[in-house]
């Protein structure tokens, strides 16, 4: 068993070593080109995927071929978990950004009549709950009336989970980096890429923000939130 696949898997899903070490051993790490598809939505849920390398979209593609992004995951999160309780299908598409691995963990042994599947079940619970409330506000956040409202939010969301801090005129900012493309952008504010870099010059104009060698720089915060609340 590789110990430090252990420790990853224990990490991601909140579960004790004993767990985490069966789970390894259930475990099984692909690697996938960039952009492939790592299974589709309305396909059937057989394992939790766990990021090891890379970045995955999480996409849902409408009847009429709107596409929405959901999210980016990073390495260390886990993804494709919503129907492993119930044996459900896929309700997203996940992408590949670039070279990527995966763990593949086994979700056949969700048996809650032991106590490594009552942990495992509990953990499932709880990732679902969180990915339930994210996915709320993210759905909320759609509906806002223009795309400037829509792209702050979409901003944020994304600095909270891809967003790192960089030096820039003496000063540590929030920063987005090239994995973040304008068309992702587009993609989750329900606008075009074209408008999406419209209103992101915008913003660099006032001083909010600055794009830089395919970065996005927050450099006030405070403005840009101030926008977000409709002020």
């Amino acid at each position: 068993m590789d110990a430090d696949l252990a420790t990853e898997i224990e990490h991601a899903l909140g579960v004790g070593p004993t767990t985490a070490a069966l789970l390894a051993l259930r475990s099984s790490k692909q690697s996938f080109s960039g952009n492939s598809v790592v299974y589709y939505q309305d396909d059937p849920t057989s394992h939790i995927c766990l990021l090891l390398r890379g970045h995955i979209r999480l996409s849902y593609i409408s009847e009429d071929g709107v596409v929405t992004l959901l999210s980016i995951v990073t390495p260390g999160k886990t993804f494709g978990e919503s129907g492993c309780l119930q044996g459900y299908e896929h309700c997203d598409t996940a992408f590949t950004v670039g070279p990527t691995e995966i763990l593949m963990i086994d979700t056949s042994h969700l048996n809650p009549d032991n106590s490594y599947g009552a942990e495992l079940r509990e953990a499932m619970a709880r990732i679902i709950a969180q990915r339930y409330r994210s996915h709320v506000e993210f759905t909320r956040a759609l509906y806002l009336p223009n795309l400037g409202l829509r792209l702050s939010h979409a901003l944020f969301f994304l600095l909270k989970e891809l967003g790192n801090e960089i030096r820039y005129d003496g000063r540590l900012v929030e920063c987005l980096g090239p994995v973040v493309t304008q068309r992702d952008l587009g993609y989750m504010a329900r606008g075009t890429r074209e408008n999406v870099n419209k209103t992101l010059r915008s913003w660099e104009k006032e001083g909010w923000i600055k794009l830089e060698d395919r970065h996005l720089l927050v450099l006030d915060r405070d403005a840009l939130e101030d926008f977000a609340r409709g002020g």
